[in-house]
């Protein structure tokens, strides 16, 4: 599906989301006035990528943002996130030959919380260092590669394995499939972020 060289993508099922995806689409517009593309329901002003729901449809739709992505570098934003400054620097940093550009998550202090304990205990035996840094994967920039396929594959393969959270996911994924991460700071993906705000959760059902 790869076409535009450079884009934003989100994914939006339900009301709620398609309101939360609006909005953040025309704080979006007021910074940069890239191509969007919307995952999932028809939201107006973006291009939709119809994708089937296979009952969590949001999780499964951002683990298959690479294949799904009609562009080469692409940012994915959360639909309950607003923008409030400009977003350049994370393709500037594709550029620069890295392939995922991500933000930290606030809550380093309580590793894997969100996950079951059944797959926290997993996660924790499966990675190297056991308490691992975690990320959130709520904004993220990244460029079509082969590390980024074989990332999002396995990206892929580790969600099916409990069909819950992402995160947990992901970092089984990068384990098993590393790429070159460039961090961002909070100000690009937090409660207060004054480059991009996240409302955690405002998008759900």
């Amino acid at each position: 599906m790869a076409g535009s060289r450079e884009g934003v993508l989100y994914v939006a099922y339900g009301a709620r989301a398609v309101g939360e995806a609006t909005e953040s689409i025309e704080s979006l517009r007021r910074h940069h006035d890239w191509p969007v593309a919307v995952v999932g329901d028809e939201v107006e002003g973006a291009r939709r990528v119809s994708w089937p729901d296979r009952g969590m449809p949001g999780r499964w739709a951002k683990v298959n943002l690479l294949p799904l992505s009609p562009f080469e570098r692409t940012l994915y934003l959360d639909a309950d996130t607003r923008v409030r400054g400009r977003l350049d620097a994370g393709f500037r940093i594709l550029d620069d030959g890295w392939e995922l550009v991500i933000v930290p998550s606030e809550g380093q202090s309580q590793p894997l919380h969100s996950l079951t304990e059944e797959e926290r205990r997993v996660t924790q035996d499966e990675l190297a260092d056991g308490w691992p840094l975690m990320l959130n994967t709520g904004v993220m920039w990244f460029r079509r590669t082969d590390g980024t396929e074989r990332l999002f594959a396995e990206w892929r393969r580790e969600w099916e394995r409990f069909r819950l959270h992402d995160q947990g996911a992901l970092l089984r994924a990068l384990e098993k499939h590393p790429v070159k991460v460039w961090l961002l700071g909070p100000d690009f993906n937090s409660h207060r972020g004054t480059v991009v705000e996240h409302r955690f959760g405002k998008a759900r059902q």
